[in-house]
């Protein structure tokens, strides 16, 4: 009989969680700096992240970087494969909006 196939569930930030909103650069406010930035994380199998990538830039190094910096000290549920956790790849985008 063929094997069934793999249930996958993907990473997510876990809930209850600590994972602070970046904080504003002050030059990026200074210039008016507003964006989006889509960031990917590779998140491994005890849900600490392992790599983050730019994948869609704000247009902003500032905002992106401070984007990756915050979002990376966030703790994960990490992905599974019928339920044994897997390093896998999150996207998740941030916007960054003077108030």
């Amino acid at each position: 009989a063929p094997a069934a196939p793999a249930i996958r569930t993907g990473a997510a930030i876990q809930p209850g969680a600590y994972c602070a909103k970046p904080d504003y650069p002050s030059a990026s406010r200074r210039l008016e700096e507003e964006g989006t930035v889509a960031l990917k994380f590779l998140i491994d199998t005890d849900g600490k992240v392992l790599r983050t990538e730019v994948e869609k830039s704000s247009g902003y190094p500032c905002l992106d970087e401070a984007s990756r910096n915050a979002l990376s000290k966030c703790q994960f549920r990490p992905g599974t494969v019928d339920g044994k956790p897997e390093q896998s790849w999150v996207t998740i985008k941030y916007t960054w909006r003077l108030e």
